[in-house]
């Protein structure tokens, strides 16, 4: 397991074209990973998209706040942008992976003409309560394992969510579609290559059944 130093260097490392994923518990293990990741970005001259699905926005933003982020300052001057799900993923009441590729793009396009490079988060609990998990899936694997955008992204992925919605065999699936899956649970944090994973580990990891 990771020790909060060894997780910091990790996540300052990311570099662009890195797409990433994450399997969290509980809402206080997702923001350990997810803020630390924003913050970094934010002093190293990243523009930063968060996209909520677990937590409405001004959970998050409140929540940002107490972990140490100027969240208005950085929202004022045009580095953090915090959106709901239905803002970005569903365009005209249908979610197509493309067309929110080329969301992407042009955010990215955004930040660049200002100087700024540009890290992505996104909480994706929506996909599963609203049925679209395939959707989800071509949406991942639309993205690619190394992004073709120079931005750097972790996809965010609530256990409990795929557990309870019955979709824990797109586990495994979801691991190869990324370059690297953190996992966070209540005894620490730990990382791991898509490659060297295998359903077994995965049961052992979560203690659910896969």
């Amino acid at each position: 397991m990771l020790v909060s130093k060894e997780l910091e260097t990790f996540i300052h490392e990311i570099e662009p074209h890195h797409h990433f994923i994450l399997f969290y518990d509980t809402q206080v293990g997702k923001r350990n990973i997810l803020f630390r990741f924003v913050a970094d970005g934010l002093k190293n001259g990243k523009g930063v998209v968060y996209i909520c699905s677990d937590e409405d926005p001004e959970i998050i933003r409140k929540n940002m706040e107490s972990f140490g982020i100027d969240v208005k300052a950085r929202a004022e001057a045009g580095m953090l942008l915090i959106r709901n799900y239905d803002e970005w993923y569903i365009e005209k009441g249908r979610v197509e992976p493309i067309r929110t590729i080329k969301k992407w793009n042009k955010t990215f396009d955004q930040f660049s003409e200002r100087g700024l490079g540009m890290r992505v988060t996104g909480e994706t609990s929506f996909f599963f309560r609203q049925g679209l998990v395939r959707e989800l899936l071509r949406y991942e694997y639309a993205l690619h394992k190394v992004l073709t955008i120079p931005m750097e992204a972790i996809c965010a992925y609530n256990l409990k969510t795929i557990v309870d919605t019955g979709h824990t065999d797109i586990i495994m699936p979801l691991i190869r579609a990324h370059g690297k899956a953190i996992f966070t649970t209540e005894g620490g944090s730990m990382i791991i290559e898509p490659e060297n994973i295998e359903d077994t580990d995965v049961e052992k990891l979560l203690d659910i059944e896969i």
